[in-house]
Parts: C-alpha cells; sequence; structure tokens
C-alpha cells in the first residue's frame, strides 16, 4: 500500500518508495534482531549504548535489500507496469541484495510447510515472490475496487494450499518407503567463551564422548557432534582419528561419529570443517564450510580496506573450501550445511547432490536465550523443502532438531541441559527437485520475459477513487 502510493504523484517518486522499503526493511529487523544487544553486552564491554546502537546500524545494513525493493517496485509502476507485479518483482530482486542474515518472508512462515512447498519448485525466493504479489493483489482490489485483483490474489491462495496438500502427500509416500538411519544428535551445551580456553578443551570432550555413549546405548547408528564440537584443532591433511583421551571416539564408544571441527591449513589458517570418526580409526576426508559468515568468519572487503581486518581480527584466518564433499558411513551419504549455510538456498542445492540426508552442525551458544536459534530453524525448513531431503541439526544451545523432506519439525531438543536428541530421518533417493537443477534461473527469465512484453499506456490516476 505504502508502495502503490509513494509512486503516484509528481516530484520524486522512486525516492519515496526507496525509504519505504529502508523504513520497512529497518523496521522489520529491529524486531528480528532485537537479540544482538543483548549479545554484544554478554561478550563485549561496549555497553548499552553502543550494542543498541549497533542493533540499529545492523538493522539498516539488513534494510538495503528492502530499498532494493522500493526502488524497483516504484521503477516499474512508472513505467505501466500493475503495481501488484511492481511491488512482488521488487520484493524478489531484493532478495538477492547480499546480508548477514538472508531472511525473507517465506522463512517466517516455514511452521505452516503447506504454505511454502511450491519452494522445490520456484526456491525460498519464489515463495516469497507469490506472497508478496498476494497481498499486493489485495491491496490493489481494495483501492481500485476491481474483483480481478482479488481473483489473482485467491488464486495464488488456492493454488499454494492445493500444490501443498498435494506434495506433502506425495512426499510422505516416499518417505514411508524410503529406510531410516537412527541419529543420535549431541546438545553439549558448553558455553560460548568454553570452546576458546585451553583449560575447558578436556572436559568438554569428556562430555561429548559420555553423551555419545548414551547416545548408543539408546541404539544410534551414528552420532552427530555440532560444529565445533571436537574442541581441539588437526591439521587437514590427517585421515586418523587422534588416539587416547583425544580420541573423537572416546572411551566406551564404537562409532561412527561425525564432528564439526577446526583444521589447521598452514600459516595460522584454518578450514571450519566436519568429518567422521570411523570404528576403524579412520577420520574421513572433511567437508570444509564454504559459505562463511561475515565478521564472524571472513571479512568482506577486507583485500581493498586492509584497516577492517584489524578491527574484526576474530573474522579472519578461516579459509572457505573449495569444493562439495558428502560423508558417508553406510547406507548414508551426506550432505553438510556448516552453521548458517542452512539458511542459504545456494548451499542447499550443493549439499544435496548425490546425497540422500541433509546435515547441519551449528554451534549457536553465543546466542544463547534469545530468539535467534528459534529464527535460524524457521530459515533452515526451507533447506529440506527445496531439495527433498530430511534435515537433521545438531545444535550446541539452541533447538536440536529434525525436520522431514516436507519441512515438518518432527523432534527438536531445546534444553540447556546437555542432552542426545534421537531421531530416525529417512535416506532419501530420487532424481533432484526442479529448484535444486535450476535454481532462480527459470523465474528470472519468466520475470524478465514479462516485463519486457509492450505493456499498454497507464491510466489516468487521478480518476481512480481516493
Amino acid at each position: 500500500w505504502a508502495l502503490r502510493n509513494g509512486a503516484r504523484g509528481e516530484g520524486r517518486p522512486t525516492g519515496r518508495c526507496a525509504l519505504v522499503g529502508l523504513t520497512f526493511g529497518a523496521g522489520a529487523n529491529l524486531v528480528a534482531l532485537r537479540f544482538v544487544p543483548e549479545v554484544i553486552q554478554r561478550f563485549t564491554e561496549l555497553g548499552v549504548a553502543v550494542s543498541c546502537l549497533a542493533l540499529v546500524l545492523l538493522a539498516l545494513a539488513q534494510a538495503l535489500g528492502w530499498l532494493v525493493a522500493g526502488v524497483v517496485s516504484s521503477l516499474l509502476m512508472r513505467r505501466g507496469r500493475p503495481a501488484p507485479l511492481a511491488v512482488a518483482v521488487g520484493v524478489y530482486v531484493g532478495t538477492f541484495f547480499p546480508s548477514i542474515f538472508p531472511w525473507t518472508p517465506a522463512a517466517g512462515i516455514s511452521p505452516w510447510p503447506i504454505l511454502v512447498q511450491l519452494a522445490d519448485v520456484i526456491g525460498e525466493r519464489g515463495v516469497t515472490f507469490l506472497m508478496t504479489l498476494a497481498c499486493a493483489s489485495i491491496v490493489e482490489a481494495v483501492i481500485r475496487r476491481r474483483r480481478s485483483w482479488a481473483a489473482v490474489a485467491a488464486a495464488i491462495a488456492a493454488l499454494v494450499i492445493v500444490y501443498g496438500a498435494l506434495r506433502m502427500r506425495q512426499i510422505e509416500g516416499r518417505r514411508a518407503l524410503a529406510p531410516l538411519l537412527r541419529i543420535g544428535l549431541i546438545q553439549p551445551g558448553f558455553e560460548a567463551r568454553a570452546r576458546w580456553e585451553p583449560s575447558r578443551a578436556q572436559p568438554i570432550l569428556d562430555n561429548l564422548v559420555a553423551l555419545t555413549r548414551a547416545a548408543e546405548k539408546q541404539g544410534a547408528q551414528l552420532v552427530i557432534w555440532p560444529e565445533s564440537g571436537y574442541p581441539y584443532a588437526l591439521s587437514h591433511a590427517t585421515r586418523h582419528d587422534p588416539y587416547g583421551s583425544l580420541a573423537i571416539r572416546g572411551d566406551g564408544v564404537r562409532g561412527p561419529v561425525m564432528t564439526g571441527i577446526y583444521m589447521r591449513a598452514g600459516h595460522g589458517e584454518s578450514f571450519n570443517s566436519a568429518a567422521i570418526a570411523f570404528p576403524d580409526g579412520t577420520l574421513s576426508e572433511p567437508y570444509d564450510k564454504r559459505h562463511l559468515l561475515w565478521f564472524g568468519e571472513t571479512i568482506p572487503l577486507a583485500d581493498e580496506f586492509p584497516i577492517l581486518r584489524r578491527w574484526f581480527s576474530r573474522g579472519s584466518g578461516i579459509l572457505p573450501g573449495e569444493k562439495q564433499v558428502l560423508l558417508s558411513s553406510g547406507p548414508m551419504r551426506a550432505g553438510i550445511l556448516n552453521c548458517y549455510e542452512d539458511t542459504i538456498g545456494l548451499a542447499g542445492r550443493e549439499a544435496q547432490e548425490g546425497a540422500n540426508l541433509l546435515v547441519n552442525i551449528t554451534n549457536d551458544a553465543w546466542f544463547a536465550g534469545s530468539a535467534e536459534g528459534e529464527l535460524h530453524l524457521r530459515l533452515s525448513v526451507l533447506r529440506s523443502v527445496e531439495v527433498r531431503k530430511d534435515l537433521v541439526r545438531a545444535v550446541n544451545l539452541g533447538p536440536t532438531s529434525f525436520v522431514d523432506a516436507t519441512g515438518r519439525v518432527r523432534a527438536r531438543y531445546a534444553e540447556a541441559l546437555p542432552g542426545p536428541l534421537m531421531v530416525e530421518p529417512r535416506l532419501l533417493d530420487g532424481d533432484p527437485t526442479f529448484f535444486a537443477r535450476a535454481g532462480d534461473v527459470p523465474l528470472i527469465l519468466l520475470l524478465v520475459a514479462q516485463l519486457l512484453k509492450k505493456q499498454r499506456a497507464p491510466r489516468d490516476e487521478a480518476r481512480r477513487p481516493s
């Protein structure tokens, strides 16, 4: 409604719509990221004022995609494109703008999985496009008093719900026929700072080993530890589980055990990796995280502005992985999503190649007790729907969980106390989904073709009802 009104009239409509987008994006992110000041105050000495300023700046940075949405919407409306289509395309384009936390409205509705099933065709961004088009059509129907736009909104709702119901039933049928694997997901409950204190390394490992023994007693065929769960660094070239008290498969553990682990690459650099320790004492080839987190693991534009390396010293020294590596054990071929990689559609498409299960390992201890863990889970659900694989998530001090290929969260362990979550995901083989094969390209081409069509001159807006 605001974008439509901003695009009308004389003056600077593009500037007005840009301000509308920026205001909306900043406001939404202030709410969604409200946990940031608490985290900053917990781990730094910056104080309340600076931490609140950091939230505002982060919200404004996250809002830039919505500013882009406002600009694109205005330009398309001024060129005679129907307002609902213009706004939907604008929001869609805005989702491609890089951000630290790449959330979209589609991720926000993932607790109602029937509404996001089209993600296996058009992806998370495509579902956001349809949501926006439906809402904008309702606005147009109210303002213009035209039933045709109400019919568009109703048609989209019907498409989403009917496709969702049929597709969920179909995927449930496939899952019922697929083999299952009993997995123990470990929530070790170590505090964020503890992982970096050398004196705490052995107690952390001993706790993980004890939790693994408990999971194996409950029938776990595979145990998964979270991101950076193994508290020591190993050489990237090693293919052997350490011996004695440093072993991943510690006293009484049968294995296999999958763990997040930092692996030394030389020259003070390392990889944020995942690997499997097998019963015979070998260690698998690691998967190295490919999409690094800004400021936490990498510094954008650091090569162009070296001073950034001094300001964000902890965001350096991690190298990105160069290839996708499946971690296999028995019939399982796991595509790994490390930390925030499960919020990125491209990472999900990469991980599913040849995989029959998605595994996310995460350390959310930095945000323990905040809304971040739940938001992270909501974003991750779209990966299982887009590629139609079950997803298991081993999360330290966050919602350790199991999401099936329909997007249902079937199990979760959100307690602060350490413990295992026993789950039985299905190992789903078969052809990749349309989105897994093609990504966003088909929808982009379709929208470009629609926008390139000749349009009739826009009607005189002065005659529209106020």
